[in-house]
């Protein structure tokens, strides 16, 4: 490819990418990470304006984590507040949100949740499970 047609393929990749979560501050701290090694680990700290001009609260969680858990959204609602039958998930812990997505990944069960789970590593369940963890729960409280 020519570099005149790189640029702006770069130009709107990246702004999807900061659309989507993956953009704002990055924090880059070196030191022991949870496996026992020492590493670099990158988190993103966000914050969004809603619709209404409000500002969302801050939320550090790993770098891509914000986009991975769009998908989420689709059927637990918003940021994880369901406005439907579906449960809520924002809120819930991040131990809890992985365990179940574990369990639905390595099921044999058959259904939309399986086939989603199925699709991640591991290592991915676990940055979505603490970006949904560290959001906002609804407004009732109980996440349902």
């Amino acid at each position: 490819m020519k570099a005149s047609i790189n640029i702006p393929l770069a130009l709107a990749l990246g702004a999807l990418l900061v659309a989507c979560g993956g953009g704002g501050s990055t924090t880059t701290s070196s030191g022991d990470n949870d496996s026992g090694t020492t590493g670099t680990a990158n988190t993103t700290t966000t914050t969004t304006t809603t619709a209404g001009g409000s500002i969302a609260p801050a939320i550090t969680a790993p770098d891509g984590s914000r986009l991975l858990a769009s998908q989420c959204f689709q059927c637990h609602g918003m940021n994880g507040v369901s406005a439907s039958g579906i449960d809520s998930i924002a809120g819930e812990s991040a131990a809890s949100l992985v365990e179940e997505m574990l369990e639905m990944k390595y099921s044999t069960e058959i259904d939309i949740m399986h086939y989603q789970a199925k699709g991640y590593s591991e290592d991915e369940i676990r940055s979505m499970a603490v970006y949904i963890a560290a959001l906002p729960r609804s407004a009732n409280g109980d996440n349902d």
